[in-house]
């Protein structure tokens, strides 16, 4: 059975078979090729036998499942790094040592794994995190 009818898109031509009463799942794709061009055209696969009837038929990759929302603590406008990664051990390390200054922070950071410059950059937002600022002159 041919369908006369043919598509520029293999969804144009699904979405015809599903206007056209088939279910989503038994509509089949055809291929027709003339020369350079090709077209697509549908037609109804065979129902599934009783003894599969129970089987799920999936056209699509899993869908994924949101992960829960972690919610980071805030002050004076930065937010603490989720717990797990670099930013975060560095975190850990300058609440461990609140008097370190940068040059021990960068000094720590090949003991640790850790890129000099991002301590740099995580050493002043845990500063303005816990309201520190540079000492009076």
């Amino acid at each position: 059975m041919e369908q006369a009818k043919t598509y520029t898109k293999r969804e144009n031509a699904r979405r015809a078979g599903v206007a056209a009463g088939v279910p989503a799942e038994l509509v089949e794709i055809t291929v027709h090729k003339n020369g350079d061009e090709v077209r697509f055209g549908w037609k109804q696969m065979e129902a599934l036998a009783p003894a599969t009837a129970d089987a799920v038929v999936t056209t699509g990759k899993p869908k994924k499942v949101a992960a829960p929302k972690v919610e980071r603590v805030e002050q004076n406008g930065v937010k603490r790094p989720k717990d797990g990664g670099l930013c975060a051990a560095v975190w850990a390390w300058l609440d461990a040592n609140p008097t370190a200054t940068i040059k021990d922070a960068k000094a720590a950071a090949p003991e640790n794994g850790w890129n000099e410059n991002n301590v740099a950059c995580e050493f002043y937002a845990w500063r303005k995190f816990n309201g520190l600022s540079r000492a009076a002159a």
